[in-house]
């Protein structure tokens, strides 16, 4: 268990990951979101999947303990499981929010195509987002980038 350490975005937008090659797996990117911010934008591009015969990115959002602040303690954003993993390159966006979709959120995404996920709920005051690279060999690398935008309203 670590100490969480957040990063701030600037004006609302912060580039977590543009990373080329990428070999390491199931790191955590925290974020303070802002106090003023009421809906994000997540943006996930996998563009390459390397010489990966059997690729998969997967992304979940989750939420720490406000007290412990230690990423030991965590729980998945609104209970949502996370995106489906990708199995070639593909861009993934999720609009989260209160009131984004009505009621329910509408989280069918796909594994080889672009995809848009709604999640439906209040933003907390920090998020962690998990990319978790699956790869069968070590030298195996995957070129992304991931990104959040954060606005006051739609």
């Amino acid at each position: 268990m670590t100490t969480i350490t957040t990063v701030t975005p600037v004006g609302g937008f912060k580039i977590l990951r543009n990373a080329t090659a990428q070999a390491t797996t199931g790191q955590t990117d925290w974020v303070a979101v802002p106090s003023w911010a009421k809906y994000m934008n997540v943006y996930l591009n996998l563009t390459d999947v390397g010489a990966s015969t059997t690729p998969s990115c997967d992304l979940d959002l989750v939420v720490p303990d406000p007290v412990l602040r230690d990423d030991g303690t965590v729980v998945n954003y609104l209970d949502w499981d996370g995106i489906t993993a990708l199995t070639a390159a593909a861009q993934v966006v999720i609009h989260a929010g209160p009131g984004i979709t009505g009621i329910a959120d509408d989280d069918t995404g796909s594994a080889t195509a672009d995809s848009v996920y709604k999640l439906n709920g209040p933003l907390p005051a920090m998020l962690g987002f998990i990319v978790t690279l699956d790869r069968a060999e070590a030298d195996e690398g995957y070129t992304y980038s991931l990104a959040v935008e954060f606005r006051r309203g739609n």
